[in-house]
Order: structure tokens, then C-alpha cells, then sequence
């Protein structure tokens, strides 16, 4: 990952992130951080980047060419254009999904504004992305763009020692992080719980979901009205489409369960689900001569919603060669409407889990989704 600021202070960008886990993670060569005065572009030998506003009012506006051409230069070196995100409270507050969405890309190009702001022109002429880290002003828009980095950062392979650090943690399934302890087991007379001590990962995942719930709705109610439970009911017969589905489950929740409804048992027992559930149906686009049912929908047939939101995945390349899209397409629309009949809104699909950027880019729009709040 590569990103590029363009500032009038780059020294300010460049001493607050090279240092500690950046620091290393840059040194490493995980991510590169190029800063570009934009006073360099100015025009004139005062190197002034700033003028009156028409119509008139308070401070000073970027002009447009300077905040151009330093824009294109970075694009020029690149070879390419890039995603540009302007730091504005005007723009959308920053949340975990489009943070996960922005570290997809190679090279982010990150334009911080000054004085009143940006002249409109250039803007609408570079700008993709316009981000806000919170409903506040500051004096310009570097500390945004280190927050944002750093956002960004931790999901760039490599970046954190733990992997799992950048994907179970606050904010994941809209849940508020559960509290940790580490050594001594007593301190000032506060005892770490019995449970994380017992060795019972089962009970401890159970105490952290009851924790996570309990802290969210203490400190952030807003969040967990929009929190659900993932469950992912899946017909797998190859072992890797199982190992798929593992990690698109691992992707989107910490806390999500598996129902196989390859089982019999699993198919005869009553599942039942509320608007506080999230469905995930997972099947593959032929069925195998060996399958227990003759079609898709009966493998569904025990699971009943009440307006309970779901998404669709069907995985695997079709033995018939001829078999079109549009086929597969028939198949995934016939498998929403049975699915609907049973009490599930189909708010996405996904034909193509075995690309980890597609599935990627699958889980980011459901989870969207759900900081927006999915339940009617």
C-alpha cells in the first residue's frame, strides 16, 4: 500500500507517522508514505497557494492550479490515476467497512485542506472520496489523513505481528470490543474472571460475546441496534468449499455458528430466526450425484425468517460447461424467491467466493449494510 499526501505541512505528516508500528511496517516495506508540498506548484516566487474568496467572507481559499498540478504529479510518478480522498467534514464520517474497503487499493491519494478550504473547481476535477473523521472542524487536514492512514494501515498484510488483531477487535459484528486482563492475576484487589483462567475457549468465547453485548450497550446503544447474529447454512460436499466458507465466516463475525443442512439432522430440526439474525446461505451451483436432495430449496425447507435479512453465496464451477451466466443466474434468483417465501430478505449475493477480492468485496457491501442498519 502506498499512499501519497498532498500538504501544505509535511513534516507534520512525516514526524507523526514514522514512528512505532508505521514506522516498522514502513521499514519493512509493507507500506510507503510519499508527502508532496503543495506549495511547490505555486506559480508565483512567494510560493502563495491562497487567495480572497469571491462573494466575499472570512479566510482564505486553496486556490486551484497549485492543489492540480501537485495532484498530477503524483499521478505522473505513479503511472496511473488514483483513488484521491479530500479530508472534509463535508465528506462521510469514516467507519470500519470503509476502511477495510480503502486498504484494497495499491495507492491512496490523500489531499489535505487549509485556511477556509479548497477552491470548488479543482475539487470536482480530482476528488473521488470525500471522507470526514467526525462531526468536528480542525484546522486542516493532516491529522485526518494520519488517522485515516493509520486506519488503513492495519489491514495491509504485514503492518500488525497478529494478523487477527486488525480483524477481531472493536467495532467488528457493530459490537464494542470485550475487556482484556493480562498479568498479575489480582491487582488492587480486582481478580481477573475465573473464566479466561479455565482454559474452556468455548466459555470464553461465550463470556467475551456477553461482555462485547453488555459494553456496547452501556457506552454505544447506537451501535447495537444495528448488531445481529451471522448464521451460515451451508451444503459443502468438497472439503475446500468448506475451508472457503470457514473464512468468509471468519471475515465477516467473530461470533457467527454453522448449521450444515448437509446433515439430516440439521434439515429436520426447526430453525427458526428473527429480525435480530443475519442468514448466510452458502450451496453449490450443481449438485452432486451423491447429494442427499434433488434440488436447491429443500435444503432450506426447516428454516423459516421473520423478515430476517440474509445473503446468498453459490460456489463452485458448473460440470455442464455450456451452463451460462444466465443460468446461474436463474438459479441464484429461483433460490431468492424460495428463500423470500420462507421470511429472509436477500440483501446481496455472490457467485464467485473463491476469489478472495470478490468475497471481499461481498462481505464489505453486507456490512455496510449493517453499520446503515438492515432491519426494517
Amino acid at each position: 500500500m502506498n499512499f501519497h499526501v498532498l500538504t501544505l505541512f509535511p513534516e507534520m505528516i512525516e514526524q507523526g507517522l514514522h514512528t512505532s508500528i508505521l514506522g516498522k511496517a514502513m521499514e519493512k516495506g509493507c507500506i510507503t508514505l510519499e508527502t508532496t508540498n503543495i506549495r511547490d506548484f505555486s506559480a508565483n516566487k512567494y510560493n502563495r497557494v491562497d487567495d480572497y474568496p469571491y462573494g466575499g467572507g472570512a479566510g482564505m481559499v486553496m486556490e486551484a492550479e497549485p492543489v492540480y498540478r501537485a495532484c498530477k504529479s503524483v499521478e505522473e510518478k505513479i503511472g496511473k490515476s488514483a483513488r484521491t480522498v479530500y479530508l472534509t467534514p463535508q465528506g462521510r464520517v469514516l467507519n470500519q467497512t470503509m476502511v477495510e474497503e480503502l486498504a484494497m487499493e495499491e495507492d491512496l491519494i490523500l489531499l489535505c485542506g487549509h485556511y477556509e478550504g479548497i477552491d470548488e473547481r479543482v475539487l470536482e476535477e480530482v476528488v473521488t472520496d470525500y471522507i470526514s473523521i467526525g462531526d468536528y472542524v480542525l484546522t486542516g487536514g493532516e491529522l485526518g489523513a494520519m488517522v485515516l492512514i493509520d486506519a488503513v494501515s492495519r489491514f495491509v498484510p504485514g503492518v500488525l505481528s497478529n494478523e487477527e488483531s486488525s480483524q477481531f477487535e472493536s467495532l467488528q459484528d457493530n459490537l464494542l470490543e470485550y475487556p482484556h486482563y493480562t498479568r498479575p492475576e489480582e491487582w488492587h484487589g480486582k481478580k481477573v474472571p475465573p473464566v479466561l483462567l479455565s482454559g474452556d475457549h468455548k466459555k470464553i468465547e461465550a463470556w467475551r460475546y456477553e461482555k462485547s453485548v453488555e459494553r456496547t450497550k452501556e457506552r454505544r446503544p447506537d451501535l447495537l441496534k444495528n448488531a445481529v447474529f451471522v448464521t451460515c447454512a451451508f451444503y459443502a460436499p468438497e472439503t475446500s468449499w468448506k475451508e472457503i466458507l470457514l473464512q468468509t465466516m471468519e471475515e465477516m463475525t467473530r461470533y457467527g455458528t454453522f448449521l450444515d443442512v448437509g446433515r439430516k439432522k440439521i434439515r429436520k430440526q426447526y430453525n427458526n430466526f428473527g429480525s435480530r439474525d443475519f442468514l448466510l446461505f452458502a450451496v453449490p451451483a450443481d449438485l452432486p450425484d451423491d447429494s442427499p436432495l434433488a434440488a436447491h430449496e429443500e435444503f432450506f425447507q426447516s428454516f423459516h425468517g421473520k423478515n430476517t435479512p440474509a445473503a446468498l453465496i453459490v460456489y463452485g464451477d458448473s460440470e455442464n460447461k455450456d451452463q451460462s451466466a444466465s443460468q446461474q443466474k436463474l438459479l441464484t434468483e429461483r433460490l431468492t424467491t424460495a428463500l423470500q417465501d420462507k421470511g429472509f430478505r436477500i440483501l446481496d449475493t455472490c457467485l464467485t467466493p473463491e476469489s478472495p477480492r470478490e468475497r471481499l468485496q461481498f462481505l464489505l457491501r453486507l456490512r455496510e449494510k449493517i453499520y446503515q442498519g438492515i432491519r426494517s
